[in-house]
């Protein structure tokens, strides 16, 4: 797809860390970085479209980037950098991501490359797609495009998780735009892009890691206990990295476990899910009753999201969100874990919102792990209702008011 480079100029404005004045580069010299490495190193990752984006870092430490198409030949594209990523953006997509059509997560060269999703890793690329309204009523309109396998049904956000082919990018990507591709002649489309296949939006199915916190400080649990509450009969969900099915704290305490993670059973090898599934409802057998946790009375269900490794991609999170919450009707859905910050508007947050309000189940989620150190979570624009901790729920009692609580983060 041809752009005029005035338009390209006019797109850049609606895309955020980009500038108009950064124009195209023709497969020449990215933004450098900082590194030690020892040795030239080269890392290759294959965008949604079938470019092919390398990433140089000589032995002095300088990072170079460069970008050529499926048939291997130098292309346009637009570097931005927010914070310490960089994203790289082939011309052909800049309309869709300015339009909210692709999410700018596909194009984080940095993150691709923390996360493991580059060519020398993995030869399929994980995505998240939603329908458009049209589609979904059809069912008939929501097909695959061309190189893509669908791996979860996510019904909760209207869409499904599919893996993308590296080998087969190119037709995947012309499968989606070549109906609805903008022309040069037509600036008003070049707003509004289309993609095909019934698809309304597509994000990167990102890694979520688990976050380990230090013990928590008093909470007068005793005091509660005292009074008669325990938890009693409340039903708790773990989504985490599994629980050990052996441990002595947590025997007759789960009610019902499923992995999501592709190849590996409920076992906890990872260690984060026994001690959170530990801190909500063990009964302290294995210290004869001196390490209890807050609601030793609760039923726990767990979901294993996150693998032996204590990373999860989030259409494995969004699988156990509506495991819990509509199978396993969990009233308070546990999830320690996190990823890059968000505007609220990623298929996570999607999901958060529409199941609590179809099932009035209370999700507390990590929270401010990933700010300054100086910095706790607290209440955002978006999100006025984040208070620190949840509140202990007792059998019987109606659902809040708000059902979306951020756990603060143990970080000062």
């Amino acid at each position: 797809m041809f752009i005029a480079s005035g338009m390209v100029s006019a797109v850049l404005l609606a895309i955020p860390g980009t500038l108009a004045g950064a124009a195209t580069q023709t497969g020449g010299v990215g933004a450098a970085g900082h590194s030690t490495a020892a040795r030239p190193t080269s890392r290759t990752v294959t965008l949604i479209t079938g470019d092919k984006v390398t990433v140089t870092t000589a032995a002095d430490g300088k990072v170079t980037r460069s970008l050529e198409n499926p048939q291997g030949r130098p292309t346009g594209y637009v570097t931005s950098t927010v914070g310490s990523d960089t994203y790289v953006y082939p011309t052909s997509v800049l309309p869709y991501v300015a339009s909210g059509r692709l999410d700018q997560g596909m194009f984080d060269i940095t993150r691709l490359l923390a996360d493991d999703y580059d060519d020398a890793h993995t030869d399929k690329l994980p995505l998240i797609v939603t329908y458009t309204d049209a589609a979904a009523r059809s069912r008939t309109s929501m097909a695959l495009p061309k190189g893509a396998t669908k791996t979860l049904t996510l019904s909760s956000i209207q869409g499904a998780a599919v893996s993308e082919k590296r080998s087969d990018a190119a037709a995947f990507w012309s499968s989606l735009t070549t109906d609805s591709a903008p022309s040069a002649g037509r600036a008003a489309a070049v707003a509004e892009p289309r993609l095909g296949a019934g698809i309304a939006k597509i994000w990167l199915d990102g890694k979520a890691k688990a976050d380990l916190a230090d013990s928590t400080a008093q909470i007068g649990a005793p005091e509660v206990w005292g009074g008669g509450d325990t938890g009693q009969g409340v039903d708790v969900a773990v989504l985490d990295t599994g629980i050990d099915t052996q441990h002595p704290d947590l025997a007759g305490q789960v009610s019902a476990t499923s992995s999501f993670v592709p190849g590996e059973d409920i076992e906890d090898h990872h260690g984060h899910g026994t001690h959170v599934a530990s801190t909500i409802a063990g009964t302290g057998a294995a210290s004869d009753g001196k390490e209890k946790g807050v609601a030793p009375g609760a039923r726990l269900h767990v979901g294993k999201v996150l693998d032996n490794q204590g990373e999860g991609q989030e259409s494995w999170i969004l699988a156990g969100m509506e495991w819990a919450a509509r199978d396993q009707h969990a009233k308070i859905i546990s999830m320690s874990l996190g990823s890059g910050p968000s505007d609220g508007s990623d298929p996570l947050s999607q999901a958060v919102e529409s199941l609590s309000r179809e099932t009035g189940a209370l999700f507390t989620i990590a929270a401010g792990n990933s700010g300054p150190d100086t910095v706790s979570a607290s209440p955002t624009p978006r999100c006025p209702w984040a208070r620190w901790t949840a509140p202990m729920i007792s059998p019987g009692s109606p659902a809040p008011d708000r059902a979306w609580v951020t756990a603060a983060s143990n970080r000062n």
